[in-house]
């Protein structure tokens, strides 16, 4: 009897190394999979092939066109998720970003004393890399079916990166002022058009739609990095290397902010499904599209680039270690209820 259990211990111990091996390779790959892109934007530039108004133009269609596009064809499937999950995880989403949002607009004041890039480092802070990172790695760990959970909960991260973003960083003018229109920006008009598309269940849509959308949506990703790469190639070898600052607010975004989050979405929900994935989508690095923002706006985008590579490149460490110690913090505050 001794004997069984020690080998049915083993086995468990066996299994739950392997899932956990499988995990962090699919996180790598991933990152792999992002440098490549990144690395071919850089050699493009190098080349000839991209110059910085190229870059620009590219930012403005990818954020007007290509982002709308992908929002929309992500709910254009066969089947919609349960539209009773949706107020709920929304209002977690919500309440949390206004949260990190206040605390980042206040944080980013101590990592620069320039104007400019105050407004940068707040940005850094609030918004992360969801889309490209964050669904992969929330299949990874738990599974297809939470990547709905992922979505409705990435809504606040789209409602305020691209409404408020801009501002963030373009900062206090006539052409950047908060006002009512931002509620009609592309980004936001497919934002609402997905969640009705949910909440009213409709399935079925013709592909003469869907695939268009779905195929000006699968630019938004590639271009992003290229972007990037683009930029990056832009800089002298040690300006990539970046400065102190950078590296604090990467150790804020990647180590402190995710458990900030974790006790905060606590309050708002006894889930600890929900509160697992939206603590892993706030431990990706920074978002690419902060990048993009600088460009329209016409502000100096060394800084974000920067900025993302690092936190990019940290990112294979920390998320993984993140993912761990939410697990054990599951089984503290969990473990009676689930």
């Amino acid at each position: 009897m001794i004997i069984l259990c020690a080998r049915g211990s083993l086995g468990l111990h066996l299994l739950k190394n392997t899932i956990a091996f499988i995990i962090m390779n699919n996180i790598f790959m991933q990152m792999g999979v992002l440098f490549i892109l990144m690395a071919a934007g850089y050699v493009c530039h190098k080349c000839k092939l991209l110059d910085h108004d190229f870059d620009r133009m590219l930012s403005s269609f990818i954020v007007k066109v290509s982002c709308p596009c992908l929002v929309l064809a992500s709910v254009m499937g066969d089947t919609v998720p349960d539209a009773s999950l949706v107020p709920p995880l929304i209002a977690v989403s919500i309440i949390t970003y206004i949260v990190i949002g206040i605390l980042s607009f206040y944080a980013g004041k101590l990592f620069s004393r320039d104007p400019d890039k105050k407004g940068q480092f707040a940005f850094m802070l609030a918004f992360g890399n969801v889309s490209f990172i964050g669904y992969p790695v929330v299949d990874a760990v738990f599974g297809s079916e939470a990547i709905f959970f992922a979505s409705v909960l990435n809504f606040a991260n789209s409602l305020f990166m691209y409404s408020v973003g801009p501002m963030i960083i373009g900062g206090r003018s006539d052409k950047n002022k908060l006002s009512i229109w931002f509620l009609f920006t592309p980004i936001m008009l497919a934002s609402y058009g997905a969640i009705a598309i949910v909440l009213l269940g409709i399935t079925g849509i013709p592909r003469l739609i869907s695939d268009p959308l779905s195929m000006l949506g699968s630019i938004t990703v590639p271009g992003a990095l290229l972007i990037i790469g683009s930029t990056i190639a832009q800089m002298s070898p040690r300006g990539i290397l970046g400065h102190f600052n950078i590296y604090a607010m990467c150790a804020c975004r990647l180590l402190i902010l995710p458990f900030v989050v974790y006790f905060l979405s606590m309050l708002f929900t006894d889930s600890s499904v929900v509160v697992t994935i939206n603590t892993v989508l706030f431990a990706m690095p920074v978002a690419t599209s902060g990048i993009m923002f600088c460009l329209i706006a016409g502000k100096e985008e060394s800084t974000m680039a920067k900025a993302t590579f690092i936190s990019t490149l940290f990112a294979m460490l920390t998320i993984p270690c993140i993912s761990t110690l939410v697990d054990g913090l599951n089984q503290i505050f969990f473990a009676a209820g689930g």
